[in-house]
């Protein structure tokens, strides 16, 4: 299968990341520009308190293939991506973290795996660079999802995938919470498509903070415990 022709869309969901964005922006036009072929890029900004929306409506203003969506309240991180899957115009779409530890280049690795037969290639940080407590909540998630979804990869919590257009007509988002692999791998598996993993390269968070605030930990294992729950109800086995 051939996939060099065709819009790619890369949408950045992101929240309080005013002192990133505009250098992901900038690295991912980059990145774009090297596969050869015509893009847009949607910055998906969810409701955030400090200047994210003012630096992207900035930065539009110089490069139209660049759009900019305002959530009117938080949907966190999968609702993020509902709008992505909702709004991008692209056949091949990827959605990728916006805290500066991702990188489009590996975009083409993933357009190389869709071209070898997969449907949902989810980027594995093979070599990552976190504190040791997300690294901690990782692996409890990753615990998890083997637990009650039998996930198949290494990392249940990579901020880059990519998926073909057909991906985004059954991969509906309907969960609200701080992740989005376990439901699309779901999506993927009832549809008989193949889920398949890329290793990614991952860098260490200079600016910003993460939304996940684990002085909760607690209210967030109930919470993504009854996440998975739901979706092995979901998954047909």
């Amino acid at each position: 299968m051939s996939l060099q022709a065709g819009l790619v869309t890369l949408a950045l969901p992101c929240y309080n990341e005013a002192d990133n964005i505009r250098a992901v922006m900038q690295a991912a036009i980059l990145d774009l520009e090297k596969l050869g072929r015509p893009w847009e890029l949607i910055v998906i900004d969810n409701h955030s308190s400090d200047r994210t929306a003012t630096v992207v409506k900035e930065f539009v203003q110089s490069e139209s293939r660049v759009r900019l969506i305002v959530h009117p309240e938080n949907r966190l991180y999968s609702g993020s991506c509902a709008t992505a899957l909702r709004e991008a115009r692209g056949e091949l779409i990827a959605i990728m973290d916006s805290d500066g530890q991702f990188s489009a280049s590996d975009l083409s690795q993933m357009i190389a795996r869709l071209e070898a037969g997969a449907n949902l290639p989810i980027g594995w940080r093979k070599a990552r660079h976190d504190p040791a407590t997300s690294k901690l909540m990782s692996a409890v998630f990753n615990i998890l999802g083997k637990l009650w979804l039998d996930f198949p990869l290494h990392d249940l919590n990579g901020g880059l995938r990519m998926f073909e257009r057909k991906f985004a007509r059954v991969g509906e988002i309907k969960h609200r919470i701080n992740l989005v692999n376990p439901e699309l791998y779901v999506r993927a598996y009832n549809a008989k498509l193949k889920v398949d993993e890329v290793i990614i390269t991952h860098a260490e968070r200079t600016k910003g903070q993460t939304s996940h605030d684990f002085k909760k930990s607690y209210g967030i294992f109930i919470s993504v415990n009854n996440y998975f729950r739901a979706l092995r109800a979901e998954k047909n086995f």
